[in-house]
């Protein structure tokens, strides 16, 4: 993420902090040798979701395979994802997508929160300070609960002085302003409010959280005994507790005299389905009825995403509400030309520091959600350091979400705009 002149920068740490938390950094051991060379040409169709540009009849049996599991982490079955690789793993040790299997494996245990899992493919990775050490601590909670005490709640919501959604929660039975941030993975608590709430410290040994701008800031592990948003009842969840001192820094380097009790991560969000409505300073939360009305542009995979379109040529969003703005990544520049862009640097910042970052900006970019039109004027760039497999174009923000009225579902794979 990056910081707040935006919120992308606001917080986090978070994002970056937190896909860092569930990345699959570099491979430290092979298991078995590949048997052919992987089709490069046909890697980056899958990862760009091009498809029908591929000849079905030119595909062999295990590059169909391949694309329907891709189709699976589509339609957010990790359940099947991960039985399927499993199966993968153990009868065929010379698969030549072992590598975006094990990834695959990985991404799908976090999304179902299958700690103990997770554990044995961490002989896999080289991770100093990601998510295996949290899945070692999260394995030893009771697993968490999901109640909902009515099917629809309409919640209220207030803003920050940057804009930023902040919803009321009850932690422990105290109430508590959070950040709503569908950019962050796990749930975020400041140490005063893990303090406030009687938290528990999981484990002495520190993660380290890696931020924008190339700073290491520590978290630990804890978990909420009761989470409450609105109807929605969380039970032994899950997260991560940071030094009030590093919120407050963010404050000060965006001079907003705003103090941060915590943030509400994608963990918790994911159970739900939500409806925004910015305007009217309102959130719908219901439980979500599988397959009722199923979409195909929305599925998370490290980050969520949004499946839009730009003529016959599918464009990657990651939907993050803790951004400020929204951004295109360089990949969107290998997909759509571009005739007139222009250069500037600016100071980003976030959890420790600042630096200065060359942007590319777009004057004018369009392209559809459904049937709906979305439009940016000088949109600029950023870079996205990590690997989600799949390729962003962009990131959608808090600026995207004030002019629509959005819903989103992933356990319908559904991403609806009702107003724009």
């Amino acid at each position: 993420m990056i910081m707040k002149q935006n919120l992308l920068t606001s917080f986090l740490l978070f994002s970056s902090l937190l896909l860092i938390l569930i990345s699959c950094q570099s491979v430290k051991k092979e298991f078995g040798t590949q048997s052919k060379k992987v089709d490069g040409d046909f890697i980056e169709n899958v990862k760009n979701l091009e498809i029908d540009n591929l000849n079905q009849n030119q595909l062999s049996k295990i590059e169909k395979e391949f694309i329907e599991i891709v189709q699976e982490i589509l339609n957010c079955e990790f359940g099947k994802v991960e039985s399927r690789i499993k199966r993968i793993i153990s009868n065929e040790e010379n698969n030549p997508f072992k590598y975006e299997y094990l990834k695959f494996l990985t991404y799908s245990l976090f999304f179902q929160s299958k700690w103990n899992e997770l554990l044995p493919t961490a002989s896999y990775y080289y991770d100093p300070d990601s998510v295996f050490l949290l899945a070692k601590v999260f394995s030893k909670v009771e697993p968490q609960e999901l109640r909902f005490e009515k099917d629809v709640d309409t919640i209220g919501f207030s803003l920050a002085p940057n804009g930023a959604i902040i919803v009321q929660v009850i932690i422990n039975g105290r109430q508590r302003n959070f950040w709503f941030d569908t950019g962050t993975n796990y749930t975020i608590v400041s140490s005063k409010t893990a303090e406030d709430c009687n938290l528990p410290i999981l484990t002495k040994v520190k993660s380290k959280a890696i931020t924008h701008s190339d700073y290491r800031v520590d978290v630990l592990p804890t978990y909420i005994e009761e989470l409450k948003l609105g109807s929605m009842k969380i039970m032994n969840h899950p997260c991560l507790i940071v030094d009030d001192f590093n919120l407050k820094l963010q404050l000060i380097a965006t001079k907003v005299p705003f103090e941060i009790y915590g943030i509400i991560g994608w963990k918790a969000i994911q159970n739900a389905k939500f409806t925004i409505n910015y305007d009217n300073s309102f959130i719908i939360v219901e439980k979500p009825k599988k397959n009722q009305n199923r979409g195909n542009n929305f599925f998370w995979f490290g980050v969520p995403i949004v499946i839009g379109q730009i003529f016959d040529t599918k464009v990657l969003f990651a939907l993050d509400l803790g951004s400020e703005r929204s951004y295109l990544t360089y990949n969107v520049f290998n997909k759509i030309n571009f005739p007139k862009v222009y250069e500037q640097t600016k100071k980003i910042g976030s959890v420790g520091g600042w630096k200065y970052n060359p942007s590319v900006v777009v004057p004018y970019f369009e392209f559809f959600i459904n049937k709906f039109k979305i439009s940016f004027s000088d949109i600029p760039t950023i870079n996205l350091a990590k690997d989600y497999f799949f390729r962003i174009d962009g990131i959608l923000g808090l600026d995207f979400a004030k002019r629509a009225i959005i819903s989103f579902d992933i356990s319908n794979s559904k991403f609806e705009i009702t107003k724009y």
